[in-house]
């Protein structure tokens, strides 16, 4: 097993062992209640997936698209609403990485990736978008 494949299966384990300790039991509650999972989102700040995608050079964990999917998975399979919370972060936060000028990099993804700040993105059509 390579370390990169070694490191992946250990971030696996974690999200794994956080969504059947922390997740899991108050999934279906909040869901219910509509109620916004703070403590939750500083888990989240803590296992670094608001920094999921975003290079390392700039504080994030730099994972492949495909290891952020499984990990987006295996959180689904418990709880949607919690991915929409940093998936939509993660959307910001590449189109910042990608396009953003050299000093909006170094700016934002830092505070990006520990999620100190949040970004988001709104979508608008005439008759459609995000709610």
């Amino acid at each position: 097993m390579s370390h990169d494949a070694s490191v992946e299966q250990q971030m696996f384990a974690t999200i794994d062992k956080w969504v059947e300790q922390e997740l899991r039991p108050i999934a279906r509650e909040f869901d219910q209640a509509d109620e916004y999972p703070s403590d939750l989102v500083e888990q989240m700040k803590e296992l670094g997936l608001f920094g999921a995608t975003i290079s390392e050079e700039y504080g994030g964990l730099g994972l492949s698209a495909s290891t952020y999917a499984r990990i987006v998975s295996r959180i689904c399979e418990v709880w949607m609403a919690p991915s929409g919370i940093f998936n939509s972060h993660l959307i910001m936060a590449s189109c910042v990485e990608r396009a953003g000028t050299q000093a909006q990099k170094e700016h934002f993804l830092p505070k990006f990736a520990t999620g100190e700040l949040r970004g988001g993105i709104g979508l608008t059509e005439p008759d459609a978008g995000s709610d």
